[in-house]
């Protein structure tokens, strides 16, 4: 980093600090916290709310409108009641409306419930307004929780034990959800908590909340209850031992084969805010199958990251802001997906495993290390990562960053790196802000310089007025992080948007209109040359009230291609020569709201494209005639018409979700795309006894059409029985 840019963040940080240290003169938080009862027997969860379980509960009803209309008066009740043992928090909740306008038609435990009419309850155990988890249920009882990788962001794959229970009566619905203290990490020299509880009703697309600040809700924005006292997390040990059994048939080479495999995980709480997580020859059988991406692009992709293990306690490990808009989903220090796998991305074993997280002190600690056994050519690799942040400020951290080892080859390989992150909810005018800088270096053998990355980003959200960020991130022509993930190198970007959101209070079918502006450019480093340069103008976005969304965007692009960069359309045979590439194209979209029992997805995109031009279509058309069923079909079409071959692209997705109970359920997937021109079909049947005992049976079979000639021959089959079951001490 020069020292110009470096002066010039480090004067912005000051003036953020200092503008942090004059609000926090004029908050005020006293007045949204109450006192939470502690009783000594545990209600039933069922589903009914007995005077005789809840009388002593405290109740919350002083619920707002915080979305669209801030502030609002709610158009139904919402009443919560709060209650402790020393085994586990109580929530229950009486949900006010009609049953006939209830949207309820996912019934499958740790499935999305954004389109559902649902009820959340966050909670910030430490009360750092920078950490938490957030637990959510619909009318038909589903569990869905998350844990938040920042204060503005959460992961829904991450999963813990807990328990709730819906029941649909005749003027609403009722809830109550059991959350135990040995599933969630905290200080228990602590009595107070950060809490916040909202609903959302998708008859009307509003959110109610207790507290809310710019329209959102999560650990900066809460109040707190207070009175925790003696919380019993017993021995803090889970004992997870798991056995899979594993039949496999290569069409292709006429074997079988068949594994039996046993597994096992521990889980101990060091102190009840620090976990240590123990795990021998783990076992990924029946993890869930990604979606198809395409890697034709000019630059490329990456799949998230979806197995158990590697997701608790994510939230410490987070680097920055992760992914996303300022986290670059370009730019990963630690992409967890790189581990279990070899350079084909053919799985590889692991022996074991040992990691520490949580909080110590006034510090968020996490420490991993794998054993990856021996694959390829690859020796067997041993894999380190740690990682320390510590709150600054009211809602800010400072953190360091440490990872060893390649798994994809006998290198050694490092990479450090420190991040501050800023972030002030509460400027005037209902404002927020959010503020990044990072630093990270790799250490490779051959590569002793121009080995670093840097990052600086400024954030000014806004729900219901005008919005702003930007960024300047750098990185170096031999920054490869081994362990992480990164698409491009010898670049610096540089991005800035600008736009609106226009809420609409006469309650007409129209909700808000947005527009925006966002321009992106990446220069190379070597002689200060653009490398690409995006200009995204979205004229319009129009949202209804029931939730439908209409879209257009205009977007100018220039691309440089230099001789020997991998260029786009390469793996369908289509050259694209070296050279400056100008063009415009035009992307309309259309959505018809999920909360309905029929809905559709529908986008598009046509302009010159290189040297030629190009087309493309996605769309969704989603159908779910009862709780029980549903049903997904997704295509994906893109056409590109060159001067020297035209070329195609299909994605083809087919689901459909049988379910019999929150905890039982059939999940079909077919899949096909033309590229490799492969057919895929898995079968995942998951019985969830309990929260944490767990049996699947997963049947896969995959083939493909070499020749093109539209016969598709056997590849490979595989059918995987597996049981999963937690005795907690």
């Amino acid at each position: 980093m020069s020292t110009y840019h470096l002066q010039r963040l480090t004067l912005l940080f000051l003036m953020l600090i200092f503008a942090q240290g004059v609000q926090a003169q004029v908050v005020n938080t006293g007045s949204n916290s109450f006192q939470i009862p502690h009783i000594e027997r545990a209600p039933q969860i069922d589903g009914i709310l007995s005077p005789g379980e809840w009388g002593g509960a405290y109740e919350l009803d002083d619920l707002h409108e915080s979305s669209p209309i801030e502030f609002s008066a709610p158009d139904e009740r919402t009443v919560f009641w709060f209650m402790y043992t020393d085994d586990a928090l109580y929530v229950s909740a009486y949900v006010y409306d009609n049953p006939e306008d209830l949207t309820a038609t996912v019934m499958r435990n740790e499935t999305s419930l954004r389109f559902e009419d649902k009820v959340a309850v966050i909670l910030d155990p430490f009360n750092n307004k920078r950490s938490g988890y957030v637990f959510q249920t619909n009318p038909n009882g589903v569990r869905h929780e998350a844990i938040y990788t920042s204060p503005t962001s959460f992961n829904f794959d991450w999963a813990t034990i807990w328990n709730v229970t819906s029941q649909i009566v005749e003027d609403g619905w009722t809830m109550e959800m059991e959350i135990p203290f040995k599933s969630i990490t905290f200080d228990p020299q602590n009595p107070t908590w950060g809490v916040n509880v909202y609903r959302d009703k998708m008859a009307t697309q509003t959110t109610d909340s207790w507290i809310s600040y710019n329209g959102r809700q999560n650990p900066s924005v809460a109040g707190e209850m207070t009175g925790f006292a003696n919380l019993n997390q017993g021995l803090g040990l889970d004992i997870i031992p798991t056995l899979s059994a594993d039949y496999r048939t290569d069409h292709i080479a006429g074997s079988n084969d068949s594994d039996m495999k046993p597994s096992f995980d521990l889980t101990y709480k060091v102190t009840p805010a620090l976990n240590l997580t123990l795990t021998w020859n783990t076992d990924f059988a029946a993890t869930e199958v990604d979606d198809i991406q395409l890697d034709v692009g000019r630059f490329s992709t990456r799949f998230s990251e979806k197995r158990s293990f590697f997701l608790t306690d994510m939230d410490i490990f987070q680097f920055g802001t992760g992914g996303g808009f300022f986290g670059n989903d370009g730019l990963l220090p630690l992409n967890t997906r790189t581990i279990g796998l070899d350079n084909t991305g053919a799985p590889v074993d692991i022996t074991g495993g040992a990691k520490l997280s949580g909080r110590l002190g006034g510090y968020d600690i996490g420490t991993l290390i794998i054993r990856q056994e021996e694959s390829g050519g690859v020796d067997a690799t041993d894999i380190y990562v740690a990682r320390v942040k510590h709150g600054l400020l009211a809602q800010s951290e400072l953190g360091a960053f440490l990872t060893y080892g390649d798994p994809t080859s006998n290198d050694t390989s490092s990479t450090l790196g420190a991040d501050f992150t800023y972030r002030n909810s509460r400027l005037p005018n209902n404002r927020n802000i959010r503020a990044t800088l990072w630093g990270l270096q790799t250490d490779n053998p051959g590569l002793d310089s121009n080995d670093r990355a840097w990052h600086a980003d400024v954030d000014f959200p806004s729900n219901d007025s005008w919005y702003a960020n930007a960024k300047i991130e750098e990185i170096q022509a031999n920054f490869d992080p081994r362990l992480g993930f990164s698409n491009r190198s010898g670049v610096r970007q540089y991005n800035g948007e600008i736009g609106n959101n226009w809420i609409f209070r006469d309650r007409g079918r129209l909700q808000k209109i947005s527009s925006s502006v966002e321009v992106t450019q990446y220069n190379y480093l070597d002689n200060g040359d653009v490398q690409s340069r995006n200009l995204d103008l979205e004229l319009f976005s129009l949202e209804s009230v029931a939730g439908d969304q209409l879209s257009m965007t205009i977007k100018r692009e220039k691309q440089v291609l230099r001789p020997g960069e991998r260029a786009p359309l390469s793996r369908l045979g289509v050259i694209i020569p070296a050279g400056e590439y100008n063009y415009t194209r035009y992307e309309p979209s259309l959505e018809f709201s999920q909360s309905r029992p029929l809905s559709l997805e529908l986008s598009g995109g046509f302009g010159d494209y290189y040297t030629g031009t190009s087309w493309d279509v996605s769309s969704t058309v989603g159908w779910r005639p009862s709780k029980y069923l549903s049903f997904n079909l997704s295509y994906e079409y893109s056409q590109f018409d060159m001067p020297d071959l035209n070329a195609d692209t299909r994605v083809i997705e087919f689901e459909n979700v049988i379910t019999f109970s929150p905890g039982l359920s059939i999940v079909n997937l077919i899949q096909y795309e033309n590229v490799s021109n492969t057919l895929g079909f898995n079968a995942r049947l998951r019985w969830n006894l309990q929260s944490g005992q767990d049996i699947w049976f997963v049947l896969s079979h995959g083939m493909n059409d070499l020749d093109e000639d539209g016969h598709f021959s056997d590849v490979q089959t595989s059918a995987t029985f597996k049981i999963r079951y937690t005795m907690r001490y």
